[in-house]
C-alpha cells in the first residue's frame, strides 16, 4: 500500500527547487506550515531524512533525499501524463477502437473511414482485424473488437445489434480481356461454360456459388482459396470468373492484371452490408463516430 501522496511529492519537489519552505509555500499558494507538515509526514512514512535544515539559511536535500526526489519527480510526470490522458479520454480525443471486417469491406468502407477519422482524431489508435465471419463474431462477443463491418452471414439477435447499411447484388468479376467484359450486363447463361473461381466457405449462410446454383447455373469450380486476393488474381490470369460485392481497388489484381466488374442481368439474391455491435457493451463516442463515417461511405 502506498504510504505517501502525490501532493506530498509535489511539495518535496518544489521545496527542493526553491531551497526553502517559505518560497515553496509562496509558489504553491499555501501556508509554510502546510508545506512543513507535509514534508515531516513524508519523512515519517518513508523513514528517510530528506532534507538537512539550516536555521535562517533554508533547507538542502540529503544524499538519500536527492535519490528519492529523482523517482518522485518521475512519478509526478507520469501522474500528470495519466491525468491529461484521462481528460483526453473523457473528451473523446484519445483511446483505442478495434474494428473487425472482411477484405472487401476493408478496402471499400473501413480504409476511407480510418483515413477520415485519423484526420479528426490523430491521437486515437485504430486496430483493424480482418478475419473470417465466425472468428469475427467470436471476437465481437468476447469484447476483443468493438464493432464489425461485414457481410451478414447470420447473427444471434439476442446478443448482437445489427444495422443493415445496404443490400448489394453480386457483380461478375472478369478479366478485362474477356469478350463479356464489353457487355453492360451479363446473362447467366453466358457464364455457363466459364469456370468459377470460388472463395472457400467461411461461415453460415449462402455463398455466391450457392446463389448461382439456386438460379440454375452449376459451373465447374477448378480453383478455390480462402484469400479473396488470390481468387481475383486467378480471374485476372484468365482462369475463370467469380462474383464479388465490390470491385477491386483500381480494377487491378495483386498480380497487376486488369479486371472488370459487370452486373448480372438476372436477380439472384443480395448480400447485406451490416454494422454489428454487442448488445451487452455500451459504445464509446469514438466508436459511434467511426461507425458514422462507415455509414457515410455506403
Amino acid at each position: 500500500m502506498v504510504r505517501f501522496s502525490l501532493r506530498q511529492l509535489a511539495f518535496l519537489s518544489e521545496a527542493a527547487r526553491c531551497g526553502g519552505i517559505a518560497p515553496a509555500a509562496r509558489n504553491l499558494n499555501i501556508s509554510p506550515a502546510a508545506v512543513s507538515s507535509a514534508l515531516d509526514k513524508l519523512e515519517a512514512v518513508t523513514g528517510l531524512t530528506l532534507f538537512d535544515r539550516f536555521p535562517a539559511r533554508g533547507i538542502r536535500l540529503t544524499r538519500v533525499g536527492a535519490e528519492f526526489l529523482v523517482d518522485a519527480e518521475d512519478l509526478l510526470k507520469r501522474a500528470g501524463a495519466l491525468d491529461r490522458h484521462a481528460v483526453d479520454l473523457a473528451n473523446g480525443e484519445s483511446g483505442t477502437i478495434r474494428v473487425g471486417t472482411h477484405f472487401a469491406m476493408a478496402q471499400q468502407i473501413v480504409l476511407p473511414s480510418v483515413l477520415t477519422f485519423r484526420g479528426r482524431f490523430p491521437r486515437v489508435r485504430i486496430e483493424v482485424v480482418e478475419d473470417d465471419f465466425p472468428s469475427l463474431v467470436v471476437a465481437l462477443d468476447a469484447g476483443e473488437v468493438d464493432a464489425l463491418v461485414v457481410f451478414n452471414q447470420g447473427f444471434d439477435a439476442s446478443r448482437f445489434e445489427v444495422e443493415t447499411l445496404k443490400a448489394l447484388p453480386p457483380l461478375v468479376l472478369l478479366p478485362a480481356s474477356h469478350p463479356l467484359a464489353q457487355s453492360d450486363s451479363i446473362q447467366l447463361q453466358d457464364l455457363s461454360n466459364i469456370p468459377y473461381i470460388a472463395v472457400s466457405r467461411a461461415g453460415p449462410g449462402p455463398t455466391y456459388l450457392d446463389l448461382l446454383r439456386a438460379a440454375g447455373l452449376d459451373p465447374e469450380v477448378p480453383l478455390t482459396s480462402q484469400s479473396r486476393e488470390m481468387v481475383q488474381a486467378y480471374v485476372g490470369k484468365g482462369l475463370g470468373f467469380t462474383l464479388v460485392g465490390f470491385p477491386p481497388g483500381r480494377n487491378l489484381t495483386i498480380e497487376g492484371d486488369t479486371v472488370v466488374t459487370r452486373p448480372l442481368a438476372q436477380e439472384i439474391g443480395r448480400f447485406e452490408v451490416v454494422l454489428a455491435v454487442a448488445r451487452a457493451k455500451k459504445q464509446t463516442e469514438l466508436v459511434t463516430t467511426f461507425l458514422d463515417l462507415c455509414r457515410a461511405q455506403v
